[in-house]
């Protein structure tokens, strides 16, 4: 089953924020440690990195979210 813009949305809006890993179905991993900077549409994710750059995930291609440790 494809993660949803509703099911990123309120990983999003959780108090505290707590930092999370995307995992994709090609091995790939994004961590999201702001909340500011990720962007969920109905069908992509989108991170931008704080140390420059973005991404953007289709999001039936993401396979799972797990919480990371704050760097």
């Amino acid at each position: 089953m494809a993660m949803t813009k509703n099911e990123l949305r309120a990983r999003l809006d959780r108090e505290p924020f707590e930092p999370f890993r995307v995992n994709t179905a090609d091995g790939k991993h994004f961590d999201v440690t702001d909340p500011q900077l990720a962007v969920p549409t109905d069908t992509r994710f989108f991170i931008v990195f704080n140390r420059g750059g973005w991404t953007d995930i289709v999001l039936r291609q993401i396979t799972s979210i797990e919480s990371v440790q704050a760097a």
